[in-house]
C-alpha cells in the first residue's frame, strides 16, 4: 500500500511540475509557504497536544512523511495555479468546494492505506478545516497576486 502512495505522490508531483503556469513563482511560493506553516502548526497542535490524528508510526519519525509533505506541496501548486482569482464569488466558492471534496477523498485514501491514522478525529472535521483553509489561502494568494498586467 505504501508503494502505491509513493507512486501517487510521484505522479502528482510530475503533474505539478509539467503543467502550464498561470501564477508567478512568487504567488505560488508565498501561498504554499503559508499553507505549509499553517499545516505544520495545526498538525503539531492537533497531533501532539490532543492526539486527534497522526501520520505513520507514532513511535518514530519516518522518512515517508517527506512523501506526505511533497504530495501536499504538489496538490497545492495545482490548486492555486488554477485558482480563478478574477472570477465571481460563486465560481470561487464552487472551486473551493470542489477541491475540498477532492482533498477529503485524498485524506480517506491516506487513512485507507494507513498513512494517516485517526484518534478522535473525524472526516467531517477535515472537510470543514479544508474549506476554511482554502479560503484563507485564497486571501493569501489574492494579496500576493501580481497586479502588473492591470496597471
Amino acid at each position: 500500500m505504501v508503494k502505491l502512495f509513493i507512486v501517487t505522490v510521484i505522479l502528482v508531483l510530475l503533474i505539478a511540475l509539467k503543467m502550464p503556469r498561470k501564477r508567478t513563482r512568487h504567488e505560488l511560493l508565498a501561498t504554499i509557504q503559508f499553507a505549509l506553516l499553517m499545516n505544520f502548526v495545526t498538525d503539531l497542535y492537533l497531533d501532539l497536544k490532543y492526539k486527534l490524528y497522526w501520520y505513520f508510526d507514532k513511535e518514530q519519525i519516518e522518512w515517508l512523511y517527506l512523501a506526505v509533505a511533497l504530495g501536499e506541496i504538489a496538490v497545492l501548486v495545482i490548486i492555486f495555479n488554477y485558482f480563478p482569482l478574477k472570477s465571481n464569488a460563486i465560481k470561487k466558492f464552487i472551486y473551493i468546494l470542489g477541491w475540498t471534496c477532492i482533498l477529503v477523498l485524498l485524506e480517506l485514501y491516506a487513512v485507507y492505506i494507513r498513512v494517516l491514522h485517526y484518534g478522535e478525529w473525524n472526516i467531517i472535521y477535515s472537510a470543514v478545516v479544508y474549506f476554511i483553509s482554502m479560503y484563507i489561502l485564497y486571501f493569501v494568494l489574492d494579496y500576493t497576486a501580481d497586479r502588473r498586467e492591470t496597471q
